[in-house]
């Protein structure tokens, strides 16, 4: 992993459990093609809520190039239960993304070398990306 993670704890103590969970979850994070710059964890403890109310609850947010996604998961009894269903709506963003990026990349070969060039579509004024076509050829 090349990339920080943040661990924050509210109404609780830390705990080594819990740091080294969130690490290793954020460790799976490495296979997106989204490239994560950084990640936050905040683990909180809602003490006016009894154990029997699920007073935990986990809040994930990542940085990649452009975008900041958020995946928070409340009201559970199993802090670590709750933790892994944030990271699993977290990757479920990034294969999201990861496939609009896909949609927004085409490969071109240039002097028989295949490079893959990002088209940001909003830069050249396209807003509906259904219309753009990256192998259509221009007529001019």
């Amino acid at each position: 992993m090349h990339y920080p993670v943040h661990i924050r704890f509210t109404g609780m103590e830390s705990s080594l459990v819990l740091i080294t969970a969130a690490k290793t979850h954020a460790c799976g994070l490495t296979w997106a093609k989204s490239k994560v710059i950084e990640c936050w964890v905040g683990v909180h403890f809602h003490p006016e809520q009894s154990l029997r109310e699920r007073p935990f609850s986990v809040r994930i947010d990542v940085l990649i190039p452009g975008h900041e996604l958020s995946a928070q998961r409340a009201q559970y009894t199993d802090v670590h239960l709750a933790m892994g269903h944030a990271f699993e709506d977290m990757a479920q963003q990034l294969k999201e993304m990861d496939a609009k990026i896909a949609e927004d990349e085409c490969a071109v070969t240039v002097n028989g070398q295949i490079d893959v060039v990002r088209v940001d579509l909003t830069k050249a004024g396209i807003t509906d990306s259904s219309t753009f076509s990256p192998h259509a050829t221009h007529r001019g």
